[in-house]
């Protein structure tokens, strides 16, 4: 099938989307790009929708796909629905010149949800911000679409929440204030991503709120706390993880296991290696991928002898 007779069934089809033509629409020539962005606005607003999380999904089945550029065309797109999926489906997108339109979005656009799905798509740009792999003009413009998110008057919780979570990995004082704010929010929501903006921001003041949160009676809070504190790591983190390897939620048991890889050292190791041996199931499959992880981070080139 040519590309233009694929673009001919996506503008004059009305039944569903067939799974099927869709990798013309990755890593497009030039001249296909162009093609694509003149017939773009033909395909009706549903049919875009529908499109845009069909090739979301196959880019995350097939690693050789990159739909990126067709992404980055629809988070312009008039239809906000289209404009929230490509969002979404751009979360995983290392582009930095991305990072200004992403901003825009989260800046001014009129639908909560998509202001949400760009502050997600963000939190990728600000751990390499925090990590200082970006330029100080991108990481300028990071903060203040974030932080801007974070004060803005009447915003959306759920804005609030995916701005947090990406902010987390800023720092600063007024990042500090808002996760603050936020785990003493009311709304569940707010204090679970609170709970994560924590982990990512590596304070060490925050310690004592992740071990508290981890005997929370809420399911959710013990799960974040644990991912929180496996990102954070430093000397006790084990010992205090460990004992939710036996959690009464199977979620948090399984976010227990990843953080205990995250934290990579001999006690989280001693305590992936007893799981592993002694559980089936889920739980036994995420000790025995997170043990794997922890020993790759120690030896990486796989050079140790066994003796």
């Amino acid at each position: 099938m040519e590309l233009g007779q694929y673009l001919d069934e996506l503008t004059d089809g009305d039944g569903p989307l067939a799974r099927s033509g869709h990798e013309h629409l990755s890593s497009p020539q030039p001249e296909d790009m162009a093609q694509v962005q003149r017939r773009w606005h033909g395909i009706p607003e549903p049919r875009r929708a529908e499109l845009i999380g069909i090739l979301t999904e196959l880019a995350e089945d097939t690693v050789e796909l990159d739909f990126s550029d067709v992404l980055r065309m629809a988070i312009g797109d008039p239809c906000a629905a289209v404009r929230g999926a490509a969002a979404r489906g751009l979360w995983e997108c290392e582009d930095r010149t991305l990072i200004r339109p992403l901003a825009r979005l989260l800046s001014s656009d009129p639908e909560p949800h998509v202001r949400a799905a760009a502050a997600m798509a963000l939190r990728p740009f600000a751990e390499r911000a925090g990590a200082g792999e970006l330029i100080d003009r991108d990481c300028a413009r990071l903060r203040s679409a974030l932080t801007g998110a974070l004060a803005r008057p009447g915003e959306e919780a759920e804005v609030i929440r995916r701005a947090l979570e990406a902010a987390g990995s800023l720092d600063g004082e007024d990042v500090a204030a808002a996760i603050g704010d936020a785990a003493g929010a009311p709304e569940p929501g707010l204090r679970q991503s609170a709970l994560y903006a924590m982990g990512a921001s590596g304070r060490p003041g925050w310690l004592p709120r992740l071990v508290r949160a981890l005997g929370d009676p809420e399911p959710a809070m013990r799960y974040e706390a644990a991912g929180a504190l496996g990102r954070m790591g430093g000397p006790g983190a084990a010992e205090r993880l460990a004992p939710l390897l036996s959690d009464p939620d199977a979620q948090v048991r399984e976010a227990a296991a990843e953080a205990l890889g995250m934290v990579g050292d001999q006690r989280a190791r001693d305590a992936l290696a007893r799981c592993a041996e002694g559980e089936d199931g889920p739980l036994g499959d995420a000790a025995r991928a997170a043990l794997a992880v922890a020993s790759f981070e120690e030896d990486p080139l796989g050079l140790r002898l066994e003796t």
